[in-house]
């Protein structure tokens, strides 16, 4: 069996093989493997072999250059480039009915169906950012209505070369506007005290589905929060708890988490969920973005739920924006970035519903 390779790595020297054939074209150019994928995250596996992964990369040209050599230059590639790089094939299979592509035979004879792809800089923005054009002014509804993992998947990854200013959009893709990320915590804290009272109740109740329920609603919200709190964007679920990991000043909170989920009856789980929460407290209060929050829980009403408030939380979070766009949307319901709005991977994906999405803000 072929030993594994990150997708980077095979991206880099599938660029090595690709770079004298610009060169003799002498075309300008930008090189890089961003976009969806675990291979863009550092997260490719073994297991990430099965679909859609394998030696392949982005070549950006000038809409003229990419006018007048792409089709010529995708089928000499066909022809020049070798069958394999490190062990593995540079061959794709042909589509499948779910609209993926499996790694293609090894064996196979004649030109090379390669996973080169050759674009122009505005056709990749558009696949991944849709109507939302970074290389100009942006509003914070720009920000907020492009989902983490889209703006995750444009900025990291790798560029190997670049004439055509890829990596200036990533540089102002980097991370929000400072206001925007208030909102976008308040937004989360908000989310956090509509729910924290919401799984103690359910238990009291009897119901400890519910519960339990309630209680992972919650504790995913708290993953979005940490990732926020880190200026970090966050990844798609399923990446969640791996890119989580990797920060390491995390770990009290993923050790509460972890508690709070394996909490085999409702008053263990709302004492669990407080240690959380309040891990969450002692982050913000180390951000120093507002006066200092009471680091521990209290009655919620005066009934035996242990809560930290979110909602009073995000108010001092608010009081602290200064812009006036921003100012607006703190005015209204927090309902926070498309993320917080919902799970959809539909949605999330869908970047020609990006204008309808505005609405929201």
């Amino acid at each position: 069996m072929t030993a594994f390779v990150p997708g980077l790595e095979l991206a880099r020297t599938l660029y090595d093989e690709v770079r004298p054939v610009l060169a003799e074209r002498g075309l300008a150019h930008t090189a890089a493997l961003v976009g969806p994928g675990s291979d863009v995250l550092g997260l490719d596996d073994a297991t990430s072999t099965d679909h859609d992964w394998g030696p392949r990369l982005q070549v950006l040209l000038s809409p003229a250059d990419h006018e007048a050599h792409a089709a010529d230059l995708h089928d000499e590639l066909r022809h020049r480039l070798p069958t394999e790089l490190s062990g593995w094939t540079t061959r794709a299979a042909a589509l499948a009915p779910d609209g993926t592509r499996g790694l293609g035979d090894a064996a196979g004879t004649g030109p090379v169906e390669h996973r080169v792809q050759i674009l122009t800089l505005d056709v990749l923005l558009g696949r991944l950012l849709g109507p939302v054009d970074p290389r100009g002014p942006m509003t914070a509804a720009d920000w907020l209505v492009v989902p983490q993992q889209r703006l995750l998947s444009l900025t990291a990854g790798a560029v190997f070369h670049d004439d055509l200013g890829l990596a200036a959009v990533r540089e102002r893709l980097r991370y929000y506007p400072h206001d925007v990320w208030l909102y976008q915590q308040a937004a989360a804290w908000t989310a956090i005290g509509q729910d924290e009272h919401l799984a103690p109740r359910a238990g009291t109740a009897g119901d400890d589905l519910g519960s339990r329920l309630v209680t992972a609603r919650v504790c995913r919200t708290a993953v979005q929060l940490a990732f926020l709190q880190e200026r970090r964007y966050a990844p798609y679920d399923k990446w969640l708890g791996t890119a989580l990991a990797r920060l390491g000043s995390t770990a009290p909170l993923r050790s509460a988490l972890a508690a709070t989920l394996a909490a085999p009856e409702w008053a263990e789980r709302q004492r669990r969920l407080g240690d959380a929460l309040v891990e969450l407290v002692r982050r913000h209060n180390a951000l120093a973005l507002t006066s200092p929050v009471p680091e521990s829980t209290a009655a919620f009403h005066g009934r035996p739920f242990e809560v930290i408030d979110g909602a009073a939380i995000a108010r001092r979070l608010t009081e602290t924006v200064t812009d006036p766009e921003v100012r607006g949307l703190v005015e209204r319901p927090l309902v926070g970035g498309i993320d917080l709005v919902t799970a959809s991977t539909d949605l999330a994906g869908d970047v020609d519903r990006t204008e309808a999405l505005r609405r929201l803000y």
